[in-house]
């Protein structure tokens, strides 16, 4: 049933293509960002150029081509440029921060939207292999570091370089000094290949940064979730430690981040280059008279106009490369298993109540098993038949309920009405069947919303009628808020047959046509069992039912009991028939069961009822 894992490969995305799909979603506002950045930056650089051209003209005049009065006027000419300069700066710095903002935003909105898609459509065994804290990380603080690499950091980064292409245009064009440009070749090769060294360098620690962040977060969530198995075996001081060991752990990590910051290097060579371009400069104006004072100063404006990026340079490495490992850490996670296939051509799950039910060689294990948990069971549910499906713990049984929804993929077929249940779409499938487990799980909303949640558009009216088939609806009515009640978090504020109630109601609503309980009655009292029981009873008129239980009541309501062990059906048929003749069905209630003594079955057998 799954695909192959050259298949899959194909179809994933490499992570640049990836990335950049993401990045360049909308490209006119990248050039809009691109075009603003380049404005203000040259804009910018544009201001030492016009100080040093307003030296030479309307300070020094060294040819004397102008009177006082005029020099004035050219000066106040000069002031005025620069402060209209200024402005069309400043207002289009604050445009081009808030388009770049808004890619950052919708960047971040797309791979959020993607990530959480592609967690939906995991099958489960990628969710038993992969731990919720990690998957929150990724999802907050991998997400937002993601934003941060492009808004502010992609321009920041982005800035040194194209200053350093502005400087040198300005220097030939402006200036026409062919011998700074040559002065400043060297520096600005130094100075490029040490932000280049830093950024190799960042790179792994910031991958390892953001990996060991999403191992505090992991051991939080696991902390949080098992905050009460902690306290009742008093071991807060063991979490504690354990916890203070991944923070200093990640407190390493954030010192080797800082040293290499402490180690930026670029700033040096800029000086020197500034130190080593007053020398050169004085000499050509002093010696070849091929530079003027203006010039020298425009020119040493620029470079100084280097200062600011170079200083913020090592911030945007720094968020840049926690930005690019977030990203990659994200992208990684999403090939890591495929998903769910597309649902485009699949046939809709029969409205009716589905015919024969067949189970064909099926064979099954999961990614962490050495054995099969499922071998080779074969078996037949005729419709409207209720089977229960008994055997000792590990032998399968949830297993085997689980592969009807296809929740893993396995080996064999099951056919419903003479189609391959991979043919169905996962959604009509999986909404045709209604499941109650042991351990229910309620999400942290009100009792109304936890009963819909499977019909969203349910009426009160629809919503009580289901609460009381299940036998909830008086209960609810004694809470102060009624069908408002927050349940709390997975359920904490209810019992556990209250609990089990409300996951009936919500069984109850959604109508399916089969239904699975997997031990739904094992954790409570008599009194509450009764109740459960009765809700069940109603539940499953005119429905085919799987049970997976020990209770002997419910087993002996069953129309067939299959006796599973070691992964393989060892024995099928009516309670009547098999607490006669299976040592293993009987093995099941031997403490709890006066028994009838062993009768051998013979070749012709019992015949069980929806026998394959």
């Amino acid at each position: 049933m799954s695909q192959s894992a050259a298949s899959i490969r194909k179809s994933q995305p490499s992570f640049p293509r990836w990335f950049l799909g993401h990045l360049t979603a909308n490209p006119i506002i990248i050039i809009l960002v691109v075009l603003g950045t380049a404005v203000v930056i040259f804009t910018r650089l544009l201001i030492p150029v016009i100080l040093g051209q307003a030296i030479d003209i309307a300070i020094i005049d060294k040819d004397n081509l102008f009177s006082s009065d005029e020099q004035f006027s050219l000066l106040g000419e000069f002031v005025l440029m620069l402060f209209v300069l200024g402005v069309f700066r400043l207002l289009i710095g604050v445009v081009t921060t808030i388009v770049n903002d808004w890619l950052s935003w919708t960047a971040q909105r797309r791979i959020r939207e993607e990530f959480f898609d592609s967690m939906q459509n995991k099958p489960l065994k990628f969710h038993d292999s992969v731990r919720t804290g990690e998957l929150m990380a990724l999802a907050t603080n991998d997400l937002g570091q993601v934003g941060g690499m492009i808004s502010p950091g992609l321009s920041m980064m982005s800035n040194v370089f194209i200053s350093i292409i502005f400087s040198a245009f300005l220097i030939i064009e402006v200036l026409n000094s062919i011998e700074l440009l040559i002065i400043s070749i060297p520096f600005f090769i130094a100075y490029i290949w040490t932000i280049q060294s830093y950024n190799r360098k960042m790179a792994p620690i910031s991958y390892t940064f953001m990996r060991k962040w999403g191992a505090i977060a992991t051991a939080v969530q696991d902390n949080i979730t098992g905050a009460e198995v902690v306290r009742a075996f008093a071991e807060e001081s063991y979490e504690r430690e354990k916890f203070m060991k991944y923070v200093v752990d990640f407190r390493d990590t954030w010192y080797r981040q800082q040293i290499l910051q402490a180690r930026y290097f670029p700033t040096l060579v800029l000086f020197a280059a500034i130190g080593f371009s007053v020398l050169a400069g004085s000499y050509l104006i002093i010696v070849l008279d091929r530079l003027t004072i203006g010039g020298l100063i425009a020119y040493n404006g620029l470079l100084i106009s280097l200062l600011v990026p170079t200083y913020v340079i090592s911030f945007a490495v720094t968020i840049f490369n926690a930005g690019l490992a977030g990203a990659r850490r994200i992208h990684a996670m999403e090939v890591r298993e495929e998903g769910e296939e597309s649902e485009l051509e699949k046939k809709e799950f029969p409205s009716h109540l589905p015919g024969v039910i067949r189970f064909e060689n099926i064979s099954f294990k999961y990614p962490t098993s050495k054995k099969p948990v499922l071998d080779d069971i074969s078996f037949t549910v005729a419709p409207g038949q209720t089977i229960a499906i008994v055997g000792p713990t590990g032998s399968g049984k949830s297993s085997l309920t689980n592969l009807l929804l296809r929740l893993y993929d396995f080996d064999g077929r099951i056919i419903i009405e003479g189609t391959d249940i991979t043919e169905y779409s996962l959604e009509s499938l999986r909404k045709s069947f209604g499941r109650i487990e042991q351990d229910i799980y309620l999400f942290p909303r009100s009792i109304r919303e936890n009963i819909a949640f499977g019909v969203r558009d349910a009426s009160q009216a629809d919503i009580e009628h289901a609460a009381r088939l299940a036998q909830a609806h008086d209960f609810i009515l004694k809470f102060p808020k009624g069908y408002d009640t927050y349940v709390g978090e997975g359920g904490s504020q209810l019992s556990g047959g209250q609990r089990q109630r409300i996951a009936l109601a919500r069984t109850f609503l959604t109508d399916p046509k089969i239904l699975i309980l997997d031990d739904s009655t094992s954790s409570v009292d008599s009194e509450t069992e009764e109740k459960i029981v009765k809700a069940i009873d109603a539940l499953s008129q005119g429905r085919t039912m799987f049970i997976t239980t020990h209770r002997l009541s419910s087993i002996r309501q069953a129309d067939c009991v299959l006796v599973i062990k070691g992964g393989k059906i060892v024995a099928k048929g009516h309670h009547s028939k098999l607490i006669y003749t299976s040592p293993d069905y009987r093995r099941i209630f031997g403490k709890n069961v006066d028994l009838p003594p062993l009768q051998v079955e013979k070749a012709s057998g019992i015949t069980p009822i929806g026998g394959s």
